[in-house]
């Protein structure tokens, strides 16, 4: 659940801002979104067939019309040169006719929360950018949603919608109801990531596996010149006022992700002893000068500057930020120091041990980028709600998937080869905002596989290695149990970013050294006042029941 509350957390961020101020910089450590949400690539193929009776044609012979919400993240959505024809092979493909609600993306929280409440022109297909946030919860204990569990249990109707993980569907379930569909991001997503020409010009010849080791090589990149410039100007790593790595690095330590089993029960990570071993070695970084001591004030916006720009040699968050970093390399031709014709590249480690005698571990991606939402007042009959699951499921076929993320074959791609199992993007695709696409993808939940599988993409060596990282971090990804249950928490719902503040807020002014371990204890004290102690009964009470 952290991982969407800090959307809405960073507006309440402003409140601890003068706390802050005093030990780790001149800006709040307020906790933003990093902005990586790119979906990658999967290996196994998606069914291509719906059910009869589905998007069929209505009794006059027109096509099934559908109404959709969605965020327009270029201006123009569908509105570019061959567009039409985009539209075109999208309807005669799902036989279905969409009828459009573009809102613009910055201004788009604001209109799903009045379109919730306006059921004389509510759409069919809501998008809900954060999941099934405050706002979607209420509307679905207002019994706004169809509740979608048994139909998306019909692998024959949906093939492709029938497959969703049923760990992710606990984030879009409500008093047992299924009630949104998510889009799928890779839930091996997050890890360590570092410079490879820096290790070896200090001397780290193979890819740390344990925190100590990880220490050794960011002390080597802090203290003995990396970049061979003479100068004292590196780092470590790089840290901003984005605390998702904090997260990330607590489970190297056997932190669990914001909550944990214990004994049966369900325990906040904060009230285990391993959650205060990885403040300690996270203090340790600042403290002998591995990250730069206002790494709280650092924007985020700016904050993949550090590697791209040889600030810093390790990464620690989304394997998709740390591939940024290795294509940067390449766009700007940054030479290895190491070897002056050839250019800078990235080790992709993802999860890392305690010891030698403990498990590898990363932090689970949510598994979701925001959900569908299929509305009572929109789609008002059975058979509305099924033809909007029929294109929904239809749009993940391979053939929808390459048009709404590669657009149309002559234009904004081509066939990589011969036997045409995989495409090359043109020139005419690097312009994502005038790409007759421009939008679609907005459409797909991405389920079972984040991209088409035939014909594939073909990806350059960043991205092929990105994704054999994120493969190998889903084997180890440690997910929240508290998932379905703090959904479900009356407490969570009415203080529950207040709560995660007072924890997000304490951790950081600690590992900064703004407040000792007195002041960490009495931050928790406050949680549990204000709020915590009740949440842990709330989830307790749903564990033990089911």
């Amino acid at each position: 659940m952290r991982r969407n509350k800090k959307l809405a957390a960073a507006a309440m961020a402003v409140l601890t801002a003068s706390a802050i101020l005093t030990g780790c910089g001149n800006d709040a450590a307020t906790n933003a979104t990093a902005g990586n949400s790119a979906a990658s690539e999967n290996t196994d193929n998606a069914g291509n067939t719906g059910t009869e009776g589905e998007g069929e044609q209505t009794a006059s012979g027109e096509r099934p019309t559908i109404t959709f919400m969605l965020q327009d993240f270029t201006g123009n959505a569908l509105n570019n040169e061959n567009s039409d024809k985009v539209v075109e092979k999208m309807e005669e493909y799902t036989n279905t006719h969409v009828d459009f609600r573009w809102e613009a993306s910055d201004t788009y929280q604001e209109k799903f929360g009045v379109t919730l409440l306006d059921k004389d022109n509510i759409p069919m297909i809501l998008t809900s950018p954060n999941g099934v946030d405050s706002n979607v919860l209420s509307a679905a204990k207002r019994d706004a949603f169809w509740d979608l569990t048994e139909y998306l249990k019909d692998e024959e109707a949906y093939p492709n919608l029938s497959q969703a993980d049923p760990e992710t569907l606990k984030a879009m379930t409500v008093d047992g109801k299924i009630i949104g569909i998510y889009r799928t991001r890779n839930l091996g997503r997050y890890g360590m990531s570092y410079r490879t020409d820096w290790a070896e010009k200090v001397g780290v010849t193979e890819a740390p596996s344990t925190v100590d080791e990880l220490y050794d090589m960011m002390d080597k990149f802090a203290h003995n010149d990396p970049d061979g410039n003479g100068e004292d100007d590196t780092y470590g790593m790089e840290l901003c006022k984005y605390t998702g790595p904090l997260d990330i690095m607590q489970t190297w330590f056997g932190v669990g992700n914001d909550w944990v089993e214990q004994d049966g029960k369900l325990v906040p990570v904060h009230q285990t002893p391993e959650y205060m071993e990885a403040l300690n070695w996270m203090k340790s970084l600042v403290d002998n000068g591995l990250v730069r001591k206002d790494w709280a004030a650092v924007d985020t916006t700016t904050w993949a500057d550090g590697i791209k720009k040889g600030e810093a040699g390790v990464f620690v968050d989304t394997m998709d930020g740390a591939k940024g970093a290795w294509q940067y390399y390449i766009q700007q031709d940054v030479k290895s120091v190491v070897n002056s014709e050839e250019t800078a590249s990235i080790t992709y480690v993802g999860p890392l041990a305690k010891d030698e005698n403990s498990d590898p571990k990363t932090l689970a991606h949510t598994g979701y980028g925001g959900c569908f939402l299929i509305t009572k007042e929109g789609a008002k009959t059975e058979e509305d709600l099924k033809n909007c699951l029929h294109y929904l499921d239809k749009m993940c076929d391979d053939e929808m998937l390459v048009l709404a993320d590669y657009g149309l074959e002559g234009i904004t791609w081509e066939y990589a080869n011969e036997e045409k199992t995989e495409l090359v993007k043109t020139d005419a695709a690097l312009d994502g905002t005038q790409i007759p696409n421009a939008g679609l993808n907005q459409t797909l939940c991405y389920i079972p596989h984040e991209a088409s599988v035939n014909p594939a993409l073909q990806l350059d060596e960043p991205t092929k290695l990105m994704q054999e990282a994120q493969e190998l971090n889903k084997t180890v990804a440690v997910r929240n149990p508290a998932t379905e249950y703090l959904l479900n928490s009356e407490e969570n719902a009415q203080n529950g970013l207040t709560l995660e503040q007072i924890l997000d807020d304490a951790r950081t002014q600690y590992v900064c050294g703004a407040i000792d371990e007195a002041g960490l204890q009495q931050a928790w004290q406050e949680w549990e006042e204000r709020g915590g102690a009740k949440l842990i009964e709330e989830v307790n009470a749903q564990y033990q029941a089911k």
